[in-house]
């Protein structure tokens, strides 16, 4: 089942987000996700969070929505709505997960969503954190991804190291490569051909396919 999860985050192509609600099985609102898709005209199936972040108006049509499923928490809570939605896909069955609206001002809530993408390895799902000009996803074996027009592919390891990094399909090839943590070296390659795969032996490796 393909899971879509609407964040709070910065998200202005309704045309994307659009794509994206036809594309899932199951949407879910987090809390304020519930905004930007109201704003494309759009109903999610669940709304979850403590509801701080979801403009009354809102909130309170959807809650009058039959077709809307309302779960509610309490502010003083130990995880953040985002993160309480993957659970809840999870549970629901998911294998395809993707986050919109999961990146903008707050860097701390960037970077612990971007966090979220092991949660969703570990269970056995496959987790993507996208907006407009990326698509971000974590692997610790292999993925293919297909060549977009003005698009780059950059490598970023997660600590300690990520070992035996094999790429096809790309300008600047690596083969049985280490990366260490902290280092740039994978940042910015570029497709040759209409698909490329990465593949690691060991470790956790982020790919990021970004234009400008």
């Amino acid at each position: 089942m393909k899971a879509l999860i609407v964040g709070s985050g910065s998200l202005s192509d309704a045309d994307f987000l659009k794509k994206k609600y036809e594309w899932a099985d199951l949407v879910i609102a987090a809390d304020g996700g519930s905004l930007h898709l109201d704003d494309a005209g759009l109903v999610p199936h669940i709304l979850l969070g403590d509801f701080d972040s979801s403009p009354d108006p809102v909130l309170q049509k959807l809650k009058n929505n039959e077709k809307t499923e309302i779960v509610e928490f309490q502010p003083e809570k130990d995880y953040t709505d985002l993160e309480l939605a993957v659970d809840l896909a999870l549970r629901r069955g998911a294998t395809e997960i993707s986050l919109v609206g999961a990146s903008g001002t707050r860097l701390d809530h960037t970077v612990a969503n971007i966090h979220l993408l092991y949660k969703i390895l570990k269970n056995g799902a496959k987790g993507c954190i996208e907006d407009e000009r990326n698509q971000v996803y974590l692997i610790d074996h292999s993925i293919t991804l297909y060549r977009r027009d003005g698009f780059k592919l950059s490598l970023v390891p997660l600590p300690p190291y990520v070992k035996g990094i094999t790429t096809k399909g790309l300008l600047y090839p690596l083969v049985d490569a280490t990366f260490d943590f902290g280092i740039g070296r994978g940042i910015s390659n570029e497709f040759v051909e209409e698909n490329a795969t990465v593949s690691i032996k060991e470790g956790l490796l982020l790919v990021f396919v970004s234009k400008d």
